[in-house]
């Protein structure tokens, strides 16, 4: 048992295998959050999990529903007889972990978290870092996550097995996120992603050691380090509200580091040849979406519609300014407060589909 209170900064000790081999690390009378299609999709996980005599096993439907105070509340009422010792495990993708984790910290002032993500963009993000979060309907429209806790799990299992299933799309949104933090934080990586793209099992562990590498230094935001592991969100947390949640988080953070890109240029932070490269390793290695994808989401929302969500957005300045990651160089970037128009100004390129 870990001197560590429950949910504190821990480096992460992440487990590769098949689920039914890690599976024999979890303790009796735990509780398991499940995604209810990956339990479709893998016919053999409840019994798996059921074979460990857990206390309940509690399904949701993956995707921005499990974020809300309504499927929090399911989890923590199935997950009352759970002592402080016990042990909770998320079996999903990045909505399940976060609920997962905001569930873990709260429940009996905080019980053992274990994560097993079953998505690319889990494994190379949200499972990492100790972050998890709900979201929260302002004006009629869904703000991304601003009630959240830090809750860093015990353990990370990693199966690849969940990988098999996924769609090209998903794939590709996980890859997004992992290009993120390699861009922003590793210019060396990123010259040898560019040269080769990696095979999955080396994505997920490099962006996995860059994340711990940042969030090692400022486990919970005190210094303000891990910002630069917002990259791309500041707008793309945007577009992903506007669609309804169509468009996907690793879809909506790829779109929203081309805008950042832009933003950079336009301030003078990132230079045009750093904004060209970054824009053409997006493109050719994970796929980024086209600038169209972003077009037809702004076109369609009202302008004070965009300006609640940024307001709301957590990252946001005390005086509405917005608190962007803007890249300086491959591999480095610094934290600007961008005032509204500066970045009104390229909106009507932005709205045609074209770079300002």
């Amino acid at each position: 048992m870990s001197a560590l209170p429950p949910g504190a900064y821990r480096p992460p000790s992440d487990r590769w295998g098949t689920f039914a081999r890690l599976s024999k690390h979890l303790p009796e009378g735990s509780i398991a959050v499940v995604d209810r299609t990956v339990a479709k999709l893998h016919p053999t996980l409840l019994p798996t999990l059921e074979a460990r005599k857990p206390r309940a096993i509690i399904q949701l439907t993956g995707g921005e529903s499990a974020k809300t105070f309504t499927a929090l509340e399911k989890v923590l009422a199935s997950s009352l007889a759970l002592p402080r010792s016990g042990t909770l495990v998320a079996v999903g993708g990045g909505t399940i972990g976060d609920v997962s984790t905001v569930a873990a910290h709260v429940l009996k002032r905080g019980v053992r978290l274990v994560q097993v993500p079953t998505t690319l963009l889990a494994a190379v993000d949200s499972s990492v870092g100790g972050k998890g979060a709900v979201d929260m309907t302002v004006r009629g429209r869904v703000v991304k996550n601003p009630a959240g806790v830090f809750h860093y799990a015990d353990e990370g299992w990693v199966c690849p097995e969940f990988f098999d299933t996924l769609s090209d799309d998903q794939r590709r949104e996980g890859a997004l996120e992992a290009w993120k933090m390699v861009i922003s934080l590793d210019a060396p990586l990123f010259r040898r992603y560019v040269r080769k793209p990696p095979a999955l099992e080396k994505l997920v562990k490099d962006a996995r050691a860059l994340k711990e590498r940042v969030c090692a230094e400022d486990p919970y935001e005190h210094q303000g380090l891990r910002r630069v592991l917002n990259f791309g969100h500041t707008f793309g947390h945007v577009l992903e509200s506007v669609s309804r949640f169509k468009l996907s988080h690793g879809d909506g953070v790829g779109l929203g580091m081309l805008l950042a890109l832009d933003v950079g240029r336009h301030l003078g932070v990132t230079p045009e040849p750093v904004a060209a490269e970054a824009e053409a390793a997006l493109t050719n290695g994970p796929g980024v979406l086209g600038r169209e994808r972003a077009a037809a989401l702004l076109r369609r929302a009202p302008l004070k519609d965009v300006l609640t969500l940024l307001t709301a957005d957590k990252k946001a300045g005390a005086k509405g300014e917005l608190r962007m990651v803007l890249l300086t160089a491959i591999g480095t970037s610094e934290v600007r407060d961008v005032e509204e128009k500066q970045w009104r100004a390229l909106l009507p390129a932005w709205t045609k589909g074209v770079r300002p």
